[in-house]
């Protein structure tokens, strides 16, 4: 240990306020994710104390060896705040992290702290790497402007919850106000989007095939990233279901009246307990999923839509967000879903325009009622509601006007890029976004897409169902997903089937 380190009188901070039951799954012989984080503590240099986080209730077994427990009430970001700051008075550095994370590297975070006292940085932070590898360092001076930043920072009239980022969140509010020390990644790899984190089914699964492929250090696992992309291709993120056939609009950018409606209005739809037969398989499929009832069709038009809605919210993990036009809905059904508290859906409303003329052009002619019903969104849902448009050459001049109006009544207002669906519809976009170098694709990587008689087309933009993958009411989820495995391995190999070569959808990411 360093002269520098053994001087310095440090305090490590451990995150288990809300660990997953994956936490505790063995990922090596004898080892879970809490026991391998232990053991990284006892080699941070000069810690004199280390504390586990937990949430206040019954005692359940939860601990660290070597770590004293302390609980949190509410386990809002106010409160972690105030308790880091209780915790670390008398010390001079905290090391926090989360105790779900197996793989923090000893020697980066030596690194990391080396410079924080070479620099007398306030706050050290690993930047490229995949999360879940280095611990964030802070100095305890900083925990009271953080702590003023918390007390005010509310999610649209709701208290702001703990979220991994939320430090350096916090931070970025005022961040010339701090003095800031970066430990820069040889190669970003922040592009993967991966968390290396026991917190799902899916990220363990990742930990498990890291480990056995010999990922034990930041060096050896960045490596097997790079060197292993197809070991990234673990469980779906998000399944996008089709649960009304039939909208009350015929947009002029959807590929969806050219093959499938032809006039407005509700044709068919899928049965309630089909719907809540395939969340319960979801669900143990992969545990956190998010779920999307708006792959083609209007959600109000479905009869049974409350209970639809509350399938989804009922379940512990799931997360459920709705896509809609806002046209169509009985406003009682949004009162209903929000006086019940609890998790919340979060809701998409495209609407794509400012003004009724330029929305009468896009859409047709219900845009007072978009408008009522978004308004009603944002009372019931505060922080849930994303007004979008879709970005294209028709009404360009009109998206500056939408995004300020949209902006001061909600900070989440989507600019969504065209889609041609691979060339079904006309080429509509105003500029290319596509990356200079290819990768593969998102969507075949981490998402399923199901029509209302339970048909997996490869993708969104495979609107005839061209390659089918199955049909979730006849065939297992997991060998629905083998088959979407082949596609992705074609992908790291650049051997693209026809309409992916024609895709402009593949770098577009959604959960």
């Amino acid at each position: 240990m360093s002269i520098i380190a053994t001087e310095m009188k440090n305090i490590a901070i451990v995150n288990g306020l809300k660990l997953s039951s994956f936490a505790y799954n063995e990922i090596a012989s004898g080892k879970n994710a809490p026991g391998m984080v232990s053991e990284y503590a006892g080699s941070i240099p000069g810690v004199e104390e280390s504390i586990l986080l937990l949430p206040e209730g019954p005692e359940d077994g939860a601990s660290l060896p070597g770590f004293t427990c302390r609980r949190l009430s509410t386990c809002t970001l106010h409160e972690l705040m105030l308790k880091l700051q209780e915790l670390s008075e008398g010390y001079e550095n905290i090391f926090y992290f989360y105790a779900d994370c197996p793989f923090l590297d000893s020697e980066l975070t030596e690194r990391m702290f080396k410079n924080h006292q070479k620099y007398f940085a306030d706050y050290t932070f690993a930047d490229g790497y995949p999360y879940g590898l280095s611990p964030e360092i802070l100095r305890p001076k900083v925990l009271k402007p953080l702590q003023d930043s918390a007390t005010g920072c509310r999610a649209h009239g709701q208290t702001a919850v703990i979220k991994r980022d939320s430090i350096f969140e916090l931070i970025k509010k005022d961040i010339n106000a701090f003095d800031i020390e970066t430990e820069i990644a040889p190669s970003d790899l922040r592009v993967l989007r991966i968390s290396l984190s026991a917190d799902s089914k899916r990220n363990f699964l990742l930990l498990k095939r890291i480990y056995e492929h010999g990922g034990k250090t930041a060096v050896s696992i960045c490596n097997i990233l790079k060197e292993k992309p197809e070991i990234q291709h673990t469980l779906p993120a998000l399944f996008s279901i089709q649960i009304v056939e039939g909208c009350p609009q015929l947009c002029t950018y959807c590929p969806y009246p050219k093959f499938s409606i032809k006039s407005t209005g509700k044709k068919d739809e899928m049965r309630l307990s089909k719907f809540e037969s395939l969340i319960h398989r979801i669900e143990d499929f992969c545990d956190d999923a998010v779920i999307s009832i708006s792959l083609w069709g209007e959600p109000s038009y479905h009869s049974n839509i409350m209970d639809i809605i509350l399938s989804v919210l009922n379940r512990k993990h799931l997360r459920l967000f709705i896509e809609t036009s806002c046209v169509g809905w009985n406003s009682n059904i949004f009162y209903e879903i929000a006086k019940r508290g609890g998790k919340s859906p979060d809701w998409i409303v495209s609407l794509d325009a400012n003004t009724p003329e330029m929305y009468g052009q896009l859409r047709g002619p219900q845009f007072d009622e978009a408008c009522a019903a978004i308004e009603i969104l944002l009372t019931y849902f505060p922080g849930h509601v994303y007004v979008q448009a879709v970005r294209m050459k028709s009404n360009e001049e009109d998206l500056e006007s939408f995004y300020r109006q949209w902006k001061k009544k909600t900070g989440n207002v989507i600019i969504q890029k065209y889609d041609h669906f691979c060339g079904y519809l006309p080429e509509r976009k105003v500029t290319d976004l596509s990356p200079l170098v290819r990768f593969p694709c998102w969507h075949i990587k981490r998402d399923v897409n199901i029509y209302i008689d339970g048909r997996v087309p490869l993708c969104r933009e495979d609107v005839n169902s061209q390659y089918n993958l199955g049909n979730v009411f006849s065939d297992d989820l997991e060998e629905i997903w083998s088959k979407m495995e082949k596609y992705y391995l074609a992908h790291l190999k650049k051997d693209y089937p026809e309409i992916c070569k024609k895709c402009d959808e593949y770098y577009t990411f959604n959960f």
